[in-house]
């Protein structure tokens, strides 16, 4: 997925201002340590890959309404398909790291 089309997502938001709020507190959580939940993302923009998030529906937008209800933080779906990138990225870098302590 190289283009996020804003048509498609708006889709998954009522408007422009719960999209742009959604993708803000996962760009914030990326910041802050947490892993991406696809595959492509950008390293060095967690805006676009908060997109990426909400256009390949690993991330809900949910309202709350009334005051009684707390916030929820934004999840992801339980199920991966395939394993993260940064999983497979250090998975290989463990690998090289032993081939060559191998090879001395």
């Amino acid at each position: 997925m190289s283009e996020i089309n804003i048509d498609d997502l708006l889709g998954k938001a009522k408007n422009k201002f719960l999209l742009s709020n959604a993708a803000a507190g996962r760009a914030r959580q990326i910041v802050e340590g947490s892993l991406p939940y696809v595959n492509h993302f950008d390293p060095n923009n967690p805006v676009i890959t908060a997109l990426r998030e909400i256009a390949a529906d690993k991330i809900r937008i949910k309202v709350m309404t009334g005051p009684s209800q707390k916030a929820q933080p934004l999840l992801a779906s339980e199920e991966e398909a395939a394993p993260s990138a940064m999983d497979r990225l250090a998975r290989d870098k463990k690998a090289k790291k032993e081939k060559k302590e191998k090879k001395k």
